[in-house]
């Protein structure tokens, strides 16, 4: 599934970026609300414990060292970890390095494009700070989406959401929850401009 054709997701994707630079006044998205609301107020989020988690890992994710992490969660040292246990995950300090955008285990990849599975109900965070370029209740073969504009000539794509949780336009700190995900994989990707990037090489190795 490594190349377009494949993949249904991609031309979708692919359009879309097109039109975000394609100097159109407008990008044809449904509206999220028939005004724009608040950006939720986050200091962080939290993430609930998986078979495999490690400190280690979770807190490489979210763009943490594990001290930050046993700190905000009063773990006085301890590193076992016990399975549906929920940790607060503060939102790490801005950097312009991509962070994975969800905790899971990845579905499948190509040289463009990611896929992401975890459980029902998990968090999608910016992988870095940015604003919301799109925020669309239905966007063609992909679902609901949100494209974060990096400002410095990168997008990243968050497809497949159950839930979104931001605004066009509302500005983002690497890490804040952008959505939630349901029984869909999140398909990621990120972009220079219009030009897909190869999405493992940018995200840190878990």
């Amino acid at each position: 599934m490594g190349d377009r054709k494949k993949h249904p997701l991609i031309g979708a994707a692919w359009g879309l970026m097109a039109v975000l630079f394609s100097g159109c006044a407008s990008v044809p998205i449904a509206p999220v609300a028939s005004a724009p609301q608040p950006l939720p107020s986050f200091k962080g989020s939290y993430h609930k414990v998986r078979p495999g988690d490690t400190l280690w890992r979770i807190a490489r994710s979210y763009g943490l060292d594990v001290k930050t992490l046993t700190a905000a969660n009063q773990l006085h040292g301890s590193t076992y970890l016990k399975e549906g246990q929920q940790l607060f995950v503060p939102l790490p300090v801005e950097s312009q390095r991509f962070l994975w955008p969800l905790l899971g285990s990845l579905r499948a990849s190509s040289a463009s494009w990611v896929e992401i599975a975890a459980p029902a109900g998990s968090s999608v965070r910016a992988t870095r700070g940015g604003r919301v370029a799109v925020a669309s209740r239905q966007l063609s073969g992909l679902g609901k989406t949100v494209v974060l504009d990096h400002l410095e000539g990168h997008l990243s794509v968050y497809a497949g959401l159950d839930q979104i949780l931001v605004s066009p336009g509302a500005t983002l700190r690497q890490g804040m929850p952008i959505g939630i995900l349901g029984s869909r994989v999140l398909h990621f990707e990120i972009r220079q401009g219009v030009t897909p990037k190869n999405v493992l090489a940018l995200l840190p190795a878990e």
